[in-house]
């Protein structure tokens, strides 16, 4: 089964940098409509306050390279290993140090399969547990609202500092497809994290299907333009 994702993904890889690089616009207003109907109730205040903490404590603490570097790298390899697990490979190995990063061991190697590689740079791992748990307890719960917003901000701050040419991961996908596709895969699951913290999970298919909505549209648009001219 491995291989026939790894092969499908090496098939797919420049449609899907096509279509995550023209979804850009779509998702770009969509994040920016779902924070303009941002509800305020106890759980997106949460958010809120655990985002701007964090954001405080990464300004006066934690952007200090020494301080938080073994946990940043758990967190990076983690989430390797996650799309190593879901695309069928096996993972034999986690090795993490301090300040020295770390490397796990992906049974039909990261080569083959760019989504593997790629993963860290978009996907908030940290945030899902505390959506799951907020879902589970509900209002009882008055520290997971915050502690999403502050694995929210964690993910974005961290992916920020993470994401350059020289980063290994990205040069075995190609620095051209991780730049069509990034943006779009950040903004996306962004968007689903916000729009949770605002009203559930049963919003954040809006995003995905907002996105799209205004994707289509603006194809339609386009398309339109060219037949006329």
């Amino acid at each position: 089964m491995a291989a026939k994702i790894d092969l499908f993904l090496r098939i797919a890889k420049w449609p899907i940098a096509a279509l995550f690089l023209t979804l850009t616009p779509a998702l770009i207003l969509t994040v920016i409509a779902e924070v303009e109907t941002w509800k305020f109730n106890d759980r997106s205040f949460g958010f809120l306050y655990g985002l701007l903490a964090y954001a405080a404590a990464d300004i006066l603490v934690f952007h200090r390279r020494a301080v938080g570097d073994a946990f940043s790298t758990l967190e990076h390899e983690l989430t390797h290993a996650i799309f190593a697990w879901l695309t069928f490979h096996r993972v034999s190995q986690l090795r993490v140090t301090w300040n020295q990063g770390g490397s796990v061991m992906i049974h039909g190697g990261e080569g083959g399969n760019w989504l593997i590689s790629i993963a860290p740079y978009w996907f908030p791992t940290l945030c899902i547990p505390f959506m799951i748990a907020i879902s589970l307890i509900g209002t009882e719960g008055y520290w997971a609202a915050p502690a999403l917003g502050a694995a929210f901000a964690y993910h974005h701050l961290t992916t920020w500092r993470e994401t350059h040419a020289a980063q290994s991961d990205l040069q075995k996908t190609g620095l051209t497809f991780a730049w069509c596709f990034l943006p779009s895969a950040n903004l996306l699951s962004a968007g689903m994290v916000i729009a949770f913290a605002s009203d559930g999970w049963s919003h954040t298919q809006d995003v995905f299907f907002g996105a799209w909505d205004r994707y289509v549209v603006s194809m339609r648009w386009a398309l339109d333009l060219l037949w006329i001219s």
